[in-house]
């Protein structure tokens, strides 16, 4: 997509379709008034009717009829002023970015003159909301097609300051929004294309194209370094589990590693899940995938803080050789783990994957997962639970997401919930039962990262929702790339 930057009255420029901003309880202003002056009152009359009154994502549209240069004209409602911010932008975008694919539309010019937006995070949410809101998975149709966004330029109108800060942020917004669709695309692809082997694979040629150094361990190197707990989920499978491990050299003393969870389908393995909705339990890596764009993002903006990115990649599946209920197995860092629940497969690799992450010097550590329904329950799909063992760096986690526009709550731990996950025959039991369930599984994975300071993200129910204005179809979000990707500047 090519941006251009116009500070010329954007009213006259050639285009497909003229995307102008209203806001409620306003009066019409700027390119909006010439607009409504253009077409002789009819979008006022549209107000004093209550047509139209400026209310979030309210469209108002009409063919120009001739009276502007753009063949289509939108006049888009952002709601109340005192509610509008980057993260809402973003969102704009990406409804404007459907519209218009809607209409086939390639050429779209808009007005943010005036937008109460600073320049720069204006420049990414905009880019941001159009490359998300546009992006749709084509899937396997016998009539071939592609996962490329109809638009091909976008010509935006702005004040006479701040372009240098916009383009810059225009730069951010596009290796976000790159980074983000990746993980979509991995998200929405069928396990019987995207098992561990191959997803280790995709994770190698995208860290060669963003220059970061990778290691990838398969099932004979993984049980030479004893990590017997991924081993453990991943041997029902025919399909061996991998850990991948990607690098970024900063050039600091300090190091932050990101873990994900990459279990490229979850059956449940013995411990069965209920038939009803296991096709989506493909997205079970998104964690994982998450973690493999933020670090091409990482990668691109090239902060001074070394990285480590690790994907703990299996597929968990029911057969003779699978895992069980009463199975022990040893993590990493010789830790034990009584199986009581073999679906709760995600904070047993991810035992591995932490504990690993301490082994190569982490200074912080931050991982994210789908890890349990119970997310869904406290926080629905519309934020991301959080559970840390440092306040410091739990501080750090929620400016960085509020910056990214992704909402974070954090879940308090208590010394008494330590005795809900006891075992009588190993360290820990991996599925303590329902109570406190969201913070159990998040204190389990903590175990494998002491002494260093832990973030655990629950991302089960912002991974992957429903239709809304950056997700045309539904599905994956790439939820928590954003996040990530700002942690090292915050941590320098």
């Amino acid at each position: 997509m090519k941006i251009v930057i116009e500070t010329t009255a954007i009213v006259d420029y050639p285009s497909d379709v003229l995307v102008v901003f209203a806001f409620e309880g306003e009066e019409l202003a700027g390119a909006t008034r010439e607009v409504d002056q253009r077409f002789d009152g009819a979008l006022k009359r549209a107000i004093e009717s209550k047509e139209f009154q400026g209310q979030w994502l309210e469209h108002w549209s009409s063919l120009s009829l001739g009276q502007l240069s753009a063949q289509r004209i939108v006049v888009l409602g952002l709601g109340r002023r005192d509610e509008f911010n980057s993260s809402r932008l973003r969102q704009a975008m990406g409804d404007i970015a459907q519209w218009v694919n809607k209409s086939s539309g390639s050429t779209v010019a808009l007005d943010l003159e005036g937008m109460p937006v600073e320049p720069e995070p204006m420049g990414e949410a905009v880019v941001e909301g159009l490359e998300l809101g546009a992006w749709t998975f084509q899937g396997y149709h016998q009539k071939d097609g592609d996962d490329k966004i109809g638009m091909k330029t976008v010509i935006v109108q702005l004040g006479s300051d701040g372009r240098a800060k916009f383009e810059r942020g225009i730069g951010r917004g596009q290796s976000l929004a790159s980074a983000q669709n990746l993980v979509r695309k991995l998200g929405w692809t069928p396990s019987n294309y995207l098992y561990p082997e191959k997803l280790a694979e995709i994770a190698q040629k995208e860290a060669e194209k963003h220059g970061l150094e990778v290691e990838i361990f398969d099932e004979n190197r993984l049980l030479e370094l004893k990590l017997g707990a991924l081993l453990g989920v991943g041997q029902g499978s025919t399909f061996p589990p991998r850990l991948v491990v990607l690098r970024y050299r900063g050039g600091n003393t300090k190091t932050l590693a990101l873990v994900g969870k990459g279990i490229t389908f979850d059956s449940g393995g013995i411990s069965l899940k209920p038939p009803a909705n296991m096709d989506e339990m493909k997205y079970d890596m998104l964690g994982a995938a998450a973690v493999l764009g933020a670090m091409c993002a990482i990668a691109e903006q090239k902060p001074g803080l070394d990285v480590i990115g690790i994907m703990a990649i299996a597929q968990n599946m029911p057969s003779g050789s699978a895992y069980k209920p009463g199975d022990v197995v040893t993590a990493f860092n010789g830790k034990t783990i009584e199986v009581t629940n073999t679906d709760a497969e995600g904070r047993v690799v991810l035992a591995d994957g932490v504990s690993y992450a301490v082994h190569l010097g982490a200074d912080y550590i931050v991982e994210a997962s789908t890890l349990t329904g119970a997310a869904l329950v406290v926080l629905g799909h519309e934020a991301t639970a959080m559970v840390a063992t440092d306040d410091a760096l739990a501080e750090i986690v929620m400016r960085a997401s509020q910056d990214a526009g992704e909402r974070v709550w954090q879940l308090p731990i208590y010394p008494e919930y330590r005795d809900l996950y006891k075992s009588d025959i190993a360290d820990m039991k991996n599925a303590p039962g329902r109570d406190a369930g969201t913070i159990t599984g998040g204190m389990i994975i903590a175990e494998f990262a002491d002494p260093v300071p832990f973030v655990h993200l629950d991302i089960a129910g912002t991974a992957w929702t429903s239709k809304g204005p950056l997700n045309a179809k539904g599905g994956a979000t790439g939820v928590m790339v954003r996040t990530m990707a700002r942690l090292p500047e915050y941590l320098i």
